[in-house]
């Protein structure tokens, strides 16, 4: 069976919205300055109106479509007018307003996004003024263009090298299955709470992994805007810290209450609930998705082979390497390691890094779970699910469902009954340990993260469409909100049954 181009959903999502973001802002920032600078062979004014023209389709494009960012449109605005009057040669301090004016906007962009690069454009649109103002005492009118056509090259190159683009950030407008006509339209028509989420929890990029939420009803969050943030309960902002790179792994608590996140780059950091830095261990080479962290030591995979064990205080050792390509990250137990390769071999390890046994099961998307009666259930790309006996390797029995399974299963256990779930296409399997079906429930939307059971009992399950459901044991849903875009990342619930999910349109959603 071929391989899917897209087997890592969460990465490729990912690299293209990254790639989009890159694309745009360079294009909205060099051809503004080379288009201006074109425009200059024939007439300054027409150069000054150009740049002026960019503001205005700014301001309009953020009080449209960015309701939060209406100030920010206000200001452009003002910026259009001010350059206007420049290109008039009005005798009137222009650019020194221009130059205030826009060292506001970046004071406002730093209060909301915390970004230390608005930070310095602050200070730098400040310099530019008291420099603006004596070249004006100086008489000194060509120069003050030239300090213009710099300030844009400088404001061009600081926004192309941003990860996010501010002026098209908002939440889609969610257009369908709000209501219960809209889903009983879907088939789904057993009572149920349209609920609401309580708080959002905002950041600047797509979330990919769970947050940890501490004794405190505190939020720990990493976002693909590569900053790693912790909210207070009520969505207030603590503290934000930027890793300096996309960091999609984590955080990652031990049982001390310190946080650990791991960068795809190569690097694990240890951090202090107050957002201290304690260490960063250097693995040096790129690694993949995901990350476990078990008894206070987190263990990493890199995508040519090598596992590495990083303890508590920083130190990293190699523990095993077996050559081959791998995507997934390892599944770490007492008895055993189980790592799964790109081509779909399942290893098992001793602790030491022996192998035990490894068995071809085709095509794999996600890792398998380990349940407590020693088996191990893997859904694979043939459309089944597996269970596999974790001593020797061999498989007790398939199921097969209706589409590729490219998630994890789950499990739950209680009043002696474990189940197990997966998640293919757009149906969602509960069934016995022994592979027998007992319910199936049609979403009627491409499921995109693993089943998760929490200590309510009931199982939650996003999609790619921003579909989110809260289901009993009995297959019946509970509750429904539709998210503004798809949820790739598990839930976590606090000590006050307090449900927190990570969505890719940078939020984490609170219910209650």
């Amino acid at each position: 069976m071929e391989k899917e181009e897209d087997i890592e959903l969460r990465k490729v999502e990912l690299r293209r919205r990254k790639a989009l973001s890159a694309i745009f802002n360079t294009l909205l920032s060099y051809v503004l300055v080379c288009g201006s600078a074109f425009l200059t062979s024939n007439s300054l004014k027409n150069f000054l109106l150009f740049l002026a023209f960019i503001f205005l389709v700014n301001s309009v494009v953020k009080f449209l479509f960015v309701q939060s960012y209406r100030i920010f449109a206000l200001i452009y605005l003002l910026g259009f007018l001010l350059l206007a009057i420049y290109s008039f040669k009005v005798e009137f301090p222009t650019l020194m307003l221009y130059y205030l004016l826009i060292a506001l906007a970046h004071m406002l962009y730093f209060k909301k996004t915390k970004k230390r690069m608005f930070s310095f454009l602050t200070s730098l649109s400040l310099a530019f003024s008291i420099v603006e103002i004596l070249l004006n005492l100086s008489g000194l009118s060509f120069a003050s263009y030239l300090l213009l056509l710099a300030y844009q090259f400088l404001l061009a190159y600081a926004f192309s090298n941003a990860w996010y683009i501010d002026a098209f950030y908002f939440t889609p407008k969610r257009k369908d299955y709000t209501d219960d006509k809209g889903l009983e339209s879907r088939g789904i028509n057993s009572p149920l709470e349209l609920k609401k989420p309580t708080l959002m929890f905002k950041t600047f990029g797509e979330i990919y992994s769970s947050p940890f939420v501490d004794s405190e009803e505190s939020v720990y969050v990493v976002s693909a805007d590569a900053t790693f943030y912790k909210y207070a309960f009520d969505g207030t902002l603590l503290w934000s810290i930027e890793l300096g790179s996309e960091s999609f792994s984590g955080p990652f608590a031990d049982k001390y209450g310190n946080l650990y996140i791991v960068d795809n780059g190569g690097e694990v950091r240890k951090y202090t609930i107050n957002g201290e830095k304690l260490w960063s261990s250097r693995i040096g080479k790129t690694l993949t998705f995901s990350a476990v962290l078990v008894d206070d030591k987190i263990y990493v995979m890199t995508f040519d082979g090598n596992l590495y064990e990083v303890n508590s205080q920083g130190t990293k050792r190699k523990l095993l390497s077996i050559s081959e390509y791998i995507e997934l990250n390892p599944l770490v137990t007492e008895e055993g390691i189980y790592i799964l390769t790109s081509e779909g071999k399942l290893y098992k390890f001793s602790i030491d890094g022996n192998e035990i046994w490894h068995l071809v099961t085709g095509f794999v998307s996600a890792m398998p779970v380990l349940g407590s009666d020693g088996n191990l259930y893997i859904g694979c790309e043939d459309k089944f699910l597996y269970s596999i006996n974790s001593k020797d390797g061999s498989i007790n029995w398939g199921f097969k469902t209706n589409e590729k399974i490219n998630v994890s299963p789950a499990l739950d256990s209680l009043d002696n009954t474990e189940h197990v779930y997966v998640g293919s296409g757009e149906e969602l399997f509960c069934l016995d340990l022994n592979g027998n079906l007992i319910w199936k429930f049609d979403m009627s939307s491409e499921i995109s993260v693993s089943p998760t059971v929490l200590e309510d009992n009931d199982i939650y399950i996003g999609c790619k469409g921003g579909d989110y459901f809260s289901l009993r044991r009995d297959g019946s849903v509970k509750w429904y909100w539709k998210m503004g875009a798809g949820v790739y990342a598990k839930p976590v619930m606090s000590k006050s049954q307090k449900v927190y999910v990570p969505c890719t349109d940078g939020n984490v959603y609170l219910f209650e």
